[in-house]
């Protein structure tokens, strides 16, 4: 009898030996669906120094939903651990966008299960708070202008004849949601006419206090000489860049990843 509980004890020590020497530990995929969107989380594995995954926000709306990860946790043997240092996601009506989280620290790929907290997830409103600001002159007296809960700083300027190129920084101050359209943006010349930004950006999700640059290039202008970007003066027109939308905060949703034994062992 002794034999063979020493022989029980002896293979469970192995085995816990074995799955504690494991580079790396995988985990099972796993998804929660709700009426306006499905999460999934794909590819989560841990290393003895982070653990780390893609989740995916399927979004079933007609509405834009935003995505803030620094509102979501980890739950790891019954401690919590912030997500850090993660810009936030948009996901624009009936589309899917994914991002990757991850947790630096010690010792994760001998984790078997833990929790993930999302929160942070809104619903935009469709109805738009347009802030146009007054123009900005290139090159500038000075170098900050304020455009509503904005922020916004010029970083490099680059005014050649053929080409003149405006790095902005903006900061969104506000308490709703900042969206930031820079394709928006066109400048005005001696013409009288107003020219398009050739740079296509991105649109921008800003959360209050986050900060986020852009670029706005304008190519050769029609005109010789009275529009010689080098040479005169440009108006920078923000027409309905800078934007804030209210939003809806959605309830929060808790996964629980259990180790994949298959493929952890392979």
């Amino acid at each position: 009898m002794k034999k063979a509980i020493y022989l029980i004890w002896f293979v469970a020590l192995v085995n816990t030996f074995c799955f504690a020497q494991k580079e790396k530990t995988f985990y099972k995929e796993a998804q929660i669906e709700t009426a306006d969107y499905d999460l999934i989380i794909v590819g989560a594995v841990s290393t003895p120094l982070e653990t780390k995954f893609k989740i995916k926000i399927i979004n079933k709306t007609a509405s834009y939903l935003s995505y803030n990860p620094t509102e979501s946790k980890f739950i790891i043997n019954n401690a919590e651990y912030p997500v850090v240092n993660e810009k936030p996601l948009m996901i624009e009506p009936y589309k899917t966008e994914s991002k990757v989280i991850n947790l630096k620290g010690s010792g994760y790929n001998a984790v078997k299960n833990y929790s993930f907290v999302v929160g942070g997830i809104y619903k935009l409103s469709a109805n738009l708070t347009v802030f146009t600001g007054d123009d900005f002159k290139l090159p500038p007296s000075a170098n900050l202008v304020n455009v509503g809960p904005y922020t916004v700083t010029l970083d490099k300027l680059d005014k050649q004849t053929d080409k003149t190129t405006v790095k902005f920084v903006c900061v969104y101050n506000g308490d709703k949601t900042g969206l930031v359209y820079p394709m928006n943006i066109s400048v005005k010349m001696p013409d009288g006419k107003e020219y398009a930004t050739v740079k296509k950006e991105k649109t921008i999700l800003l959360f209050k206090g986050q900060f986020e640059d852009f670029t706005v290039v304008w190519e050769k202008m029609p005109g010789g000489r009275a529009n010689d970007m080098q040479l005169v003066d440009m108006f920078v027109k923000w027409n309905k860049a800078f934007n804030e939308a209210d939003k809806e905060k959605m309830p929060e949703s808790t996964f629980n990843l259990a180790i994949d034994e298959v493929k952890t062992n392979k």
